[in-house]
């Protein structure tokens, strides 16, 4: 097989599995693929600042702040000073926002455990290493 028929059989797959994805992210209606994103990240520790927040999704942060704007006019997540130092401002999550976090992860995980499912451990194991290895090459490719 050429490298090409590979590119578009690979193609094929992981449109298949975007799809699935986005299905699985419709079950929010009220939120896009990108506002979970960054939900998912606002959850975490290591990103409360707009800046760290459009590193870890691959966005620029001006395109974060529109999204920032959306989900704060949904009372999912808040700005607040942060501790030390008045200029810098974290996003923090609402209870709300906690929910629809948790709602989420909960849907994308069970896309997920569905792939899994279908493959032995030892597959398993290799397609999240090859995965990362993808995303890493991705990333490194286009740098926000």
């Amino acid at each position: 097989m050429s490298q090409d028929d590979k590119a578009r059989k690979l193609v094929d797959h992981l449109q298949t599995v975007l799809e699935e994805s986005q299905a699985a992210d419709k079950k929010h209606e009220t939120l896009t693929s990108a506002e979970i994103k960054v939900l998912r990240c606002v959850g975490r520790d290591d990103c409360p600042i707009l800046s760290a927040i459009a590193k870890a999704v691959c966005l620029s942060v001006s395109s974060v702040t529109g999204l920032v704007d959306r989900l704060v006019a949904k009372r999912l997540v808040r700005r607040a000073r942060r501790t030390g130092d008045r200029r810098a401002i974290e996003l923090v999550l609402t209870e709300e926002g906690k929910s629809a976090r948790e709602e989420a992860l909960e849907g994308q995980l069970g896309m997920a455990r569905g792939i899994l499912k279908g493959l032995s451990p030892e597959e398993q194991d290799e397609l999240i290493k090859l995965f990362g290895k993808a995303s890493a090459r991705i990333k490194q490719e286009n740098p926000v």
